[in-house]
């Protein structure tokens, strides 16, 4: 049996690896990319605090092992899509290190 991803209106599959997200790929991808967004956001308004920093933390470590296990066990076939993944991957590198940065300067 066919799992369709829980976006309405989308019949992709739903890849085994993304089967507890219960979202395709490229509706994971969107995911990352609105969540890396917002939590840069936070970052910028809030500043660098504890809470943020851990959940932060856990997004990217969850995230980057699943966009590896994507990318190594079930690649996407399309040039497109494989894009996608890798962008993601620098979008999770990208916030990395703005949390890095405001540690340093928050000598945390």
């Amino acid at each position: 049996m066919t799992t369709k991803c829980k976006v309405g209106g989308c019949s992709s599959p739903i890849s085994p690896e993304l089967r507890d997200y219960s979202l395709c790929l490229d509706h994971f991808l969107d995911n990352v990319q609105e969540r890396c967004g917002g939590l840069a956001r936070q970052l910028e308004l809030e500043g660098f605090r504890n809470p943020l920093r851990q959940a932060a933390t856990q997004f990217i470590v969850a995230s980057a092992a699943r966009l590896a296990r994507i990318g190594t066990d079930n690649p996407p076939k399309n040039q497109l899509a494989r894009g996608r993944l890798l962008n993601a991957m620098l979008l999770l590198a990208e916030l990395r290190e703005r949390f890095d940065k405001a540690a340093h300067k928050a000598g945390a």
